[in-house]
């Protein structure tokens, strides 16, 4: 194997795609990247057997063929060589020799037979607007579950109906929804790694295309995220996700309209006060009138009044503030309803028909 690469899109490629290489395992050629070329592109892949990420840069080809390369190794080098152009090679013994214009580095690798095999992804195919899709992850992903005892919550679910999808997660206090029509018929629930989803948003961020293209492998239980020059593979998480739609509430006369900056800013203030043994905010609504409190009695007390519109029932809440954050931060509408349900049911945030948060409230101590 022998092929001219540009420096700068080497690094920007192996960038991408170093993430996917573990960090400890018990298989060694796994920190290293498979580099194939032909055809006039250099195919880059890296994968911990969970996860596969491929990029393809254009590169001149003197001679076809493939090659293994520590990967974090190879991406520190370039990122500290200043030649444009870069020839890359194999040697004796699975070694990689870069040149320069005045430099010479080699390094040691693997067979490239001895690479795990990474199948390719037959099946259904259907494309999806970049923007949206990344739009429907942001505002989900953070409420996905980070216990290890709570598997199939580890995950966004993936919920293809008839000519609509549904992006969901929950980590059993709290859940998100975004659903959106799509102009196909096909159906399936899949349930996506967390560490694939941030990988996911990568990808979606340095693509210059308008379209992801998704495909399923009923076969293999995995799923692929296709762009002109990338490829993102998974593993799926197997079991069944739980029925959100049961748990989702019908509209509550109880429904609060605020600005949606003033709410996070106060409730960004009393979380300040808020400690591990003491995390709810208190949230005391009157007609049109909000008031978000904390007391800590070993720290101090804060407290803020907020105009609001309210004409439903007093009520005293409270809340976990960071579950209140973490969806305040991702909302880009001026003004929002807030929906209490009672003091031990879920409060609720739509955004029109598409977007629902739930989130329980927490017992004030």
């Amino acid at each position: 194997m022998k092929v001219k690469i540009d420096r700068e899109e080497m690094t920007k490629a192996l960038q991408e795609v170093v993430s996917a290489t573990p960090s400890r395992s018990t298989l060694p050629i796994l920190s290293n990247l498979l580099l194939e070329c032909h055809n006039e592109k250099l195919k880059i892949t890296a994968t911990d057997l969970e996860i596969c990420i491929r990029k393809y840069i254009p590169a001149e080809v003197l001679e076809p063929g493939k090659i293994t390369a520590p990967g974090k190794k190879l991406h520190d080098i370039l990122r500290e060589v200043s030649d444009e152009v870069l020839l890359l090679e194999e040697t004796k013994g699975f070694g990689i020799i870069l040149r320069g214009g005045k430099f010479y580095v080699k390094l040691l690798g693997f067979s490239p037979e001895e690479y795990p095999d990474i199948p390719e992804i037959t099946g259904k195919e259907i494309s999806l607007n970049a923007t949206l899709l990344k739009e429907m992850i942001s505002k989900t992903y953070f409420a996905c579950s980070r216990e290890e005892t709570r598997y199939v919550l580890n995950g966004i679910l993936f919920d293809f109906q008839m000519q609509r999808l549904r992006v969901v997660a929950s980590d059993g206090r709290r859940l998100a929804l975004y659903q959106n029509k799509l102009e196909t018929n096909f159906q399936g629930k899949y349930i996506i790694p967390q560490k694939t989803i941030v990988e996911l948003l990568r990808l979606i961020e340095k693509t210059e295309t308008d379209v992801i293209k998704i495909k399923f492998s009923e076969k293999n239980n995995q799923i692929a995220f296709t762009t002109p020059d990338a490829e993102l593979i998974t593993r799926l998480i197997e079991g069944d996700f739980p029925n959100y739609e049961e748990v989702i509430p019908d509209r509550s006369s109880n429904r609060m309209k605020i600005k949606t900056t003033q709410f996070y800013q106060a409730i960004k203030r009393a979380s300040l006060l808020s400690t591990a043994e003491s995390i709810a905010v208190k949230l005391e609504v009157t007609k049109d009138k909000l008031t978000v409190s904390k007391i800590t009695p070993e720290l101090g007390e804060v407290r803020e009044d907020l105009d609001v519109e309210y004409k439903g029932e007093d009520m005293v809440i409270g809340f976990n503030p960071q579950y209140l954050l973490d969806v305040l931060k991702t909302i880009t509408e001026e003004e929002i309803d807030f929906e209490l349900n009672g003091t031990d049911k879920p409060g609720v945030i739509r955004l029109d028909s598409n977007y629902i948060y739930l989130v329980l409230p927490m017992q004030l101590v």
